[in-house]
């Protein structure tokens, strides 16, 4: 009987056009790296109201970015939102990633909605999660295992050590992405089980941005797949919307509000993860776009 409950209820969500020959493996997709619908969401008479808000979002939605509510900044802390309220939007930083670039001023954006919350869902202060340990695992299995056949295709160099070495692709090179939001050593098993942060109360936050907001940087065929760069600001008039776990939202849009900038709309992180869970696989994993 629940089951057959959970089945009626998710019906009632949005269900934009499935692939073609896609009716079967679907569903296995969805639930490997999103889990099973959550009836409490699905029943929520406030989720289903603003359900149809939440598909004319994700429908203008282009790119996203996954970030979080507090970073380490030397020996400070420093409140993100508030960085981005006052500068009015997300602001370039140094970014090493792209090897046949060198060190480059960017914003880190990705086409895929799970591709980002992964990334964001880091900034959980330690022992909270988004997704289950499957569901976290499934994920980062399936894009690091997307870029080596990148790697495989485009650039067999990133396979050998030393090169990696060089232009700063090892551990040691990359840890400037956990360093933002832990000052210990984060392990590929630490993020297995969610959020990783060292930072009270640190939460994740993803950001949709519109279609058109920035002119894509040419970076490395590799990182193309899955990532995407601006080399400018990305303004808040071209957000798209916020989404910040179900207990955050209020603050949120209260720190909004007072910048005058509450026409930002901010939705509960888990209502786009159970909404996503009614959406084309081609669009949970690689963010190809939605059809209206």
């Amino acid at each position: 009987m629940a089951e057959q409950t959970e089945n009626q209820s998710a019906e009632s969500q949005r269900k934009p056009e499935r692939p073609k020959g896609k009716g079967f493996l679907q569903p296995v997709i969805t639930r490997t790296l999103l889990g099973k619908s959550d009836l409490s969401i699905i029943n929520n008479p406030e989720y289903q109201t603003v359900l149809p808000e939440i598909g004319e979002l994700y429908g203008q939605t282009w790119r996203w970015h996954g970030t979080g509510r507090f970073h380490h900044h030397e020996d400070q802390v420093r409140d993100v939102l508030k960085e981005i309220i006052e500068k009015d939007g997300l602001i370039q930083h140094e970014d090493p990633l792209d090897y046949t670039r060198g060190v480059m001023q960017s914003v880190s954006t990705s086409p895929s909605r799970i591709y980002s919350s992964l990334y964001a869902q880091l900034h959980y202060e330690k022992g909270k999660r988004l997704r289950n340990t499957f569901q976290t695992t499934a994920g980062w299995l399936y894009y690091t295992g997307s870029i080596a056949i990148q790697a495989a295709l485009h650039d067999r160099r990133l396979f050998n050590k030393r090169f990696r070495e060089e232009h700063n692709l090892d551990k040691k090179g990359t840890s400037y992405f956990h360093e933002k939001y832990a000052k210990f050593p984060v392990t590929g098993l630490d993020m297995r089980f969610g959020g990783v942060s060292d930072i009270p109360g640190n939460y994740p936050m993803l950001i949709g941005i519109k279609e058109g907001a920035f002119q894509e940087s040419n970076i490395a065929q590799v990182l193309r797949t899955h990532e995407s760069r601006s080399e400018t600001p990305i303004p808040i008039s071209s957000f798209t919307h916020i989404e910040v776990p179900d207990q955050n939202v209020e603050e949120v849009r209260d720190l909004l509000n007072q910048a005058v900038k509450e026409h930002v709309p901010v939705i509960a992180l888990e209502w786009g993860e159970e909404f996503c869970k009614s959406l084309p696989v081609s669009f949970l994993k690689d963010g190809v776009p939605l059809k209206p």
